[in-house]
């Protein structure tokens, strides 16, 4: 519950509080009643509602659950995988929103894998408990369905940002046993 105070205040969502707050980046997304709380918080910090951070919020937050942590400080994320540059470099910030695990305060490292696989650890640093996420191969596919754009776009300049919605409000709505699996 602190946590969802937290980053309600600093998100500032005209969708979920009392308006933005003056000065900080508003996102290119309308939330509709369908969409999960957390994934206004995933387009926020993100800047509009994308496939792969919502995978990686997912994986995320799955990873936090399984290890019994509360985010922000008792975790350290490591994440493997092909993030070199968009849209799949967005999975790390979809991690950053559900794992609380920054670049900024170390607790989020990212290696680069050769192949496209993708494996986050998830540590809980008070407790030592620690799990693997990986993503299972409908996510692949659904991910693999988006194709990358070729320059940075105005919101609405494309055609296919619907698309690219409709594919990661999919991600959002699937039960954890059909997009990821833990270890």
């Amino acid at each position: 519950m602190l946590r969802s105070v937290i980053l309600l205040c600093v998100c500032g969502l005209a969708c979920l509080g009392n308006g933005p707050i003056p000065h900080l980046p508003q996102p290119d997304y309308e939330r509709l009643d369908s969409d999960p709380e957390w994934l206004a918080y995933a387009a926020q910090f993100h800047g509009h509602l994308g496939p792969w951070a919502t995978a990686g919020t997912r994986l995320g937050m799955a990873g936090v659950r399984e290890v019994d942590a509360t985010g922000f400080f008792d975790v350290e994320v490591v994440c493997e995988g092909p993030f070199v540059k968009p849209p799949k470099s967005c999975f790390l910030d979809g991690l950053q929103v559900a794992t609380g695990a920054t670049l900024g305060k170390r607790n989020l490292h990212w290696a680069r894998k050769p192949s496209d696989d993708i494996v986050v650890r998830v540590r809980n640093t008070r407790t030592g408990a620690r799990a693997e996420i990986r993503p299972t191969g409908r996510l692949l596919k659904i991910l693999g369905t988006l194709k990358p754009r070729i320059k940075a776009a105005a919101p609405g300049e494309h055609a296919d940002d619907h698309a690219v919605e409709a594919l990661a409000r999919t991600i959002a709505a699937l039960p954890d046993r059909e997009i990821l699996v833990v270890t």
